[in-house]
């Protein structure tokens, strides 16, 4: 997370949103993502030399026996999301990569064909780097199980569920009578 902190003069709140959100913008430009960005305001701090004078400062409308106020950060950093435990770990335990393997299963029911960036996406895995390796091993067990087909090579890989897909259904089953038929 990039931090940015501005000691200046007392600022509004308008001025500080404004060059809070400058400031922001420029680094997305440089490649920072927003939400990863913290800009900072708070009074100047010590005393400044300047040109042989030497300035002290004091934050606006404070007598030196009261102290500052803390300083509050336009944008708050994002809180992370809590990641499950098996996402962090480097191994998978053998109930974890079966449930892996279930929830994997059922997306390819869902869906009926999967790449392995859709199978990352579907089971929200996209920020493990582990995934890629861990699903190809899955696809292969599931292929050698014959419950699904491979077709297309390296990126154009898609994985095809060979069994009945479960799509949702528009129209109400259909139900056969026997028709009464009188004999003469």
């Amino acid at each position: 997370m990039a931090i940015v902190i501005i000691e200046s003069p007392s600022l509004t709140s308008d001025q500080k949103t404004r060059i809070g959100e400058r400031v922001i913008t420029a680094l997305q430009h440089e490649g920072l993502a927003p939400g990863s960005v913290v800009v900072l305001f708070q009074p100047e701090r010590g005393d400044i030399y300047l040109d042989g004078l030497l300035v002290k400062t004091e934050p606006a409308g404070l007598t030196p026996t009261q102290a500052p106020l803390p300083p509050k950060p336009i944008m708050a950093p994002p809180t992370p999301d809590p990641v499950p435990a098996f996402k962090a770990k480097a191994r998978r335990s053998k109930p974890e990569l079966q449930d892996l393997k279930t929830r994997l299963m059922k997306a390819l029911q869902d869906k009926g064909s999967l790449s392995s960036f859709e199978a990352q996406v579907a089971l929200d895995l996209k920020e493990c780097d582990w995934a890629p390796a861990t699903l190809r091993r899955l696809f292969t067990d599931l292929e050698e199980a014959q419950l699904i087909a491979k077709s297309g090579q390296k990126r154009g890989t898609r994985y095809v569920w060979k069994g009945i897909v479960s799509a949702p259904q528009t129209l109400p089953a259909v139900k056969l009578v026997k028709a009464d038929t009188e004999e003469e």
